[in-house]
């Protein structure tokens, strides 16, 4: 089998058995206690301590699981564990323990994590942070003994290694196909593009070809298109003036009312509301 990253901490089925029987969601595992988690689960006390702390970094706007993975491999159990903490001394920690230099927007979601500890009502984005992270890092720019190695050059981000294949040479053999097909989504995504004509340019049946895409991307070919149609409605809505109504056909959306439950869905806020906090100014 292909070498496989290491995955986050995500809730194994036979704890979320438990949980459906004790009938708590996922997301409000953080409602109680590391104490009773650990009772009702059955689980170590460290586990019980990771299960809590995915749930409530995860309450916070825009974190996924991976980052909250992230947090909890700093040491980090609770929101309250951030209260006292500076964004930017998160990013260099996370640094040094990865070994890399991390995207910007990192450093933007260490920000809103840490004021999200100080200010659990509040209603910010990552984004928010990002001209509060420009003028810090232009003003005291980065540690002299920051990481040279870039961030995507962690096993995790290759992925082609994610490919479930017995050979090397087979995963990237797929992982080229796979690349076939997101060089045509990101030239072609306002086509009415299906997952047989996608899975025909990668020369897979359309079960194997959404099987690897999703084992390399974390996500499925559908889903990758929309993120694709929606960054470039986000960029539409940012630098021009050009109206919803003919933003939605120019992404690919065929629905004026599905692409606003989608965009509310993707960046926290409806597009007219993003257009107001990001686009040009009159």
């Amino acid at each position: 089998m292909g070498k496989k990253a290491t995955a986050p901490l995500e809730i194994t089925p036979e704890e979320m058995k438990k949980l459906r029987a004790l009938k708590i969601r996922k997301s409000e595992l953080h409602h109680h206690s590391a104490d009773e988690l650990q009772q009702w689960l059955a689980v170590s006390r460290q586990r019980a301590k990771e299960l809590y702390a995915l749930s409530e970094f995860q309450s916070v706007p825009s974190v996924g699981i991976r980052f909250a993975s992230d947090l909890i491999g700093m040491g980090y159990y609770s929101m309250n564990d951030l209260k006292k903490k500076d964004g930017a001394q998160l990013t260099d920690q996370y640094e040094q323990q990865q070994g890399v230099w991390v995207d910007s927007c990192v450093e933007d979601q260490f920000r809103l994590v840490v004021h999200y500890a100080n200010h659990a009502d509040s209603k910010l984005n990552w984004w928010n942070f990002t001209p509060e992270r420009k003028a810090f890092r232009a003003k005291k720019g980065y540690p002299a003994n920051r990481p040279t190695k870039p961030w995507y050059e962690l096993p995790q981000y290759q992925t082609a290694t994610h490919i479930d294949a017995s050979k090397e040479d087979t995963q990237h053999d797929l992982h080229k196909k796979l690349k076939r097909t997101i060089t045509y989504m990101t030239k072609h995504f306002a086509d009415p593009l299906t997952v047989a004509q996608l899975a025909e340019l990668a020369a897979l049946s359309q079960y194997h070809y959404i099987r690897c895409f999703k084992s390399a991307y974390e996500v499925t070919p559908l889903q990758y298109l929309t993120r694709l149609r929606l960054k470039n409605a986000s960029l539409l809505l940012k630098r021009t003036t050009t109206s919803i109504g003919n933003i939605v056909p120019q992404c690919g959306f065929e629905d004026e009312s599905a692409f606003i439950r989608l965009f509310k869905r993707e960046f926290k806020m409806t597009p007219l509301v993003y257009r107001k906090a990001f686009g040009k100014k009159k």
